[in-house]
């Protein structure tokens, strides 16, 4: 066999198993929503709602409907490492017609803000010198809220946002 062979081999497996890896986990995430109920969504939760590296999943279901029959579901995931932590909440709610989709995401820095928020993207849409907090924008709309931590020499960075979508199901 040639090193070529042998290399394209190795190649094939590799993509292989990466996507066999990535298949298990769209196949762990939308059989939680199925197991919660929300089995209308599933391109709609792929799409929105990928599992990233290093991840923790919690899911829950929510009691009662929002005006009629509807199913709402949130899954939390918790990704990154020490120091670079990401925690995004989505909210589905499958009703009879449409899906619909809350996301709600904390980033967390080690740093000031001003090391952690690009200017380039962001831009400081309302200043609250008596809170905690700044709110930021950007070019598409979306809204930033960051909060400066300190604990010694220590600082960090929290980021928070949010946004809302909706399909059709499939």
């Amino acid at each position: 066999m040639t090193i070529k062979t042998i290399l394209k081999s190795t190649l094939v497996s590799t993509v292989l198993l990466s996507n066999f890896a990535i298949a298990d986990d769209d196949q762990i995430l939308i059989g939680a929503f199925h197991d919660y109920g929300i089995t209308k969504c599933d391109s709609f939760i792929l799409e929105n709602s990928q599992l990233q590296g290093n991840w923790n999943l919690f899911i829950n279901k929510h009691k009662g409907g929002i005006d009629g029959p509807s199913t709402e579901v949130t899954v939390t995931q918790i990704y990154g490492s020490e120091g670079d932590t990401v925690k995004v909440e989505d909210t589905y709610i499958q009703t009879a017609k449409k899906c619909f989709l809350r996301n709600t995401w904390t980033l967390t820095f080690k740093g000031s803000c001003a090391d952690n928020v690009d200017l380039n993207d962001w831009y400081v849409s309302n200043e609250m010198p008596n809170k905690d907090y700044t709110t930021y924008k950007n070019a598409g709309g979306l809204e930033l809220h960051a909060k400066e931590i300190s604990m010694g020499n220590f600082k960090a960075c929290i980021q928070e946002g949010s946004k809302r979508s909706s399909a059709k199901h499939g």
